[in-house]
């Protein structure tokens, strides 16, 4: 399974905001040059994750991003669905008129079936549990 960018992109800037301790606030213009990421596509994350409330953003001279306890406290599968924004992220009968769809084709429920155990799996865990052990090495 292959996730999309946006996807990508929420996961490192959740993953990055939920390891910053000392100072717990970041900017977009931080986030893109940290991660090398256009602002723009940060600005639709962004707003995406504060549509959620899994991330806090506060405007002004003492602003910034910062994570929120929600986003600390959910599943990662759940996450990763939420951030996927698709209930049928991997085969979509519908998109196309599919010619085997008439014939009781078992292909889209057999995806469906593996999609789920991928969420199920990524379920044991959230954010704490993917946290670097040398995160100021990093930066």
């Amino acid at each position: 399974m292959k996730l999309n960018h946006f996807t990508d992109f929420s996961m490192r800037v959740l993953m990055y905001l939920n390891q910053k301790k000392d100072t717990p606030q970041s900017s977009l213009d931080d986030l893109a040059d940290t991660f090398k990421i256009s602002r723009n596509h940060l600005i639709k994350v962004v707003q995406f994750l504060s549509a959620n409330q899994l991330i806090l953003t506060k405007r002004g001279k003492n602003g910034g991003i910062l994570i929120s306890e929600k986003a600390r406290e959910i599943l990662l599968g759940d996450l990763i669905h939420l951030l996927e924004q698709d209930d049928t992220p991997i085969i979509n009968c519908d998109s196309k008129p599919c010619i085997f769809q008439p014939h009781h084709c078992k292909l889209k429920s057999l995806f469906n079936t593996a999609y789920l155990a991928f969420i199920e799996s990524l379920n044991q865990y959230k954010l704490s549990d993917i946290e670097f052990k040398n995160w100021s090495a990093m930066f």
